[in-house]
């Protein structure tokens, strides 16, 4: 399967390292970023047989596209993906949600549009509870300061997180208010939203712990089925303090199913004989 990266950052890097192990039926066809030299740098580091080109270029030439580029590029790359009828994965799930009359033109189009389960655990319960109801769902993120750094919520607010000698709570409210809050840390709060009771109605909290060093997150979910509770304790990105690890891993295990179906469909459709 020819995928295309569009954002060739932290988590672009990773799918190139994973590929590159030789285990995923895939490969980097194209690069696109706003920053040139960056999709540059990424072609130079892991020696790619792909193109640099812009996102329409690299979704008509690729049978899978994979957005990790920031909110601000969801909107362009559905669109990009519903013209081409290209699968997409959407790593930075708080820009669907703006964008989700796009989201479901690009379904209702046949189109899949892959959401990750990013850098928390615990969405297989929530989906299978939502088959009777849930009552509440509520997300603790905790965080170590530099990890919140630079968030518009606190710039806006005069927030400063330096020298903070203990917990301290910096948000509280929607899912919807969080991923604009913070969009660079808490896109797990929309990913759960839109698996379970929605943006509007699923509850976070961001808080900034200085004793921490891991990004913590906290799932307490209420319904008819009884009562859930996940915790994931993850490492920072090496090379990312403001990302976990398990989000890049998630990119990759979707990547990973995305290439066996493709492979697997062609396949079928080989050995097919035709009418």
């Amino acid at each position: 399967m020819k995928f295309g990266i569009v954002g060739c950052g932290n988590i672009g890097a990773d799918l190139c390292i994973a590929v590159q192990k030789g285990d995923i039926l895939a490969e980097v066809a194209a690069l696109t970023d706003v920053d040139v030299e960056r999709a540059k740098v990424l072609l130079r580091t892991f020696q790619l047989d792909a193109d640099v080109c812009g996102l329409d270029e690299n979704a008509a030439k690729v049978d899978y596209l994979v957005e990790c580029a920031g909110a601000g590029a969801v909107k362009d790359v559905l669109q990009a993906a519903i013209r081409h009828q290209t699968d997409c994965l959407i790593m930075s799930v708080g820009g669907l949600l703006e964008n989700m009359s796009l989201y479901e033109e690009a379904k209702r189009s046949g189109i899949q549009v892959h959401l990750p389960s990013g850098a928390l655990c615990g969405f297989d319960g929530i989906r299978a509870a939502m088959e009777a109801g849930l009552h509440s769902v509520t997300l603790t993120t905790r965080k170590p300061p530099a990890g919140l750094a630079g968030a518009p919520y606190l710039r806006e607010r005069g927030i400063s997180l330096q020298g903070l000698d203990e917990a301290m709570v910096v948000f509280e409210g929607s899912a919807r208010e969080a991923v604009k809050a913070f969009p660079q840390n808490v896109n797990v709060a929309a990913s759960l939203s839109l698996a379970g009771i929605g943006p509007d109605e699923t509850r976070v909290r961001v808080i900034a712990d200085p004793d921490i060093s891991m990004n913590i997150h906290e799932v307490v979910a209420e319904g008819a089925f009884g009562r859930l509770t996940a915790m994931t304790e993850n490492l920072p990105s090496p090379r990312n303090a403001k990302s976990s690890y398990l989000a890049s891993l998630s990119a990759v295990a979707e990547l990973r199913l995305a290439a066996e179906a493709f492979v697997a469909r062609h396949a079928h459709a080989a050995d097919t004989p035709a009418h």
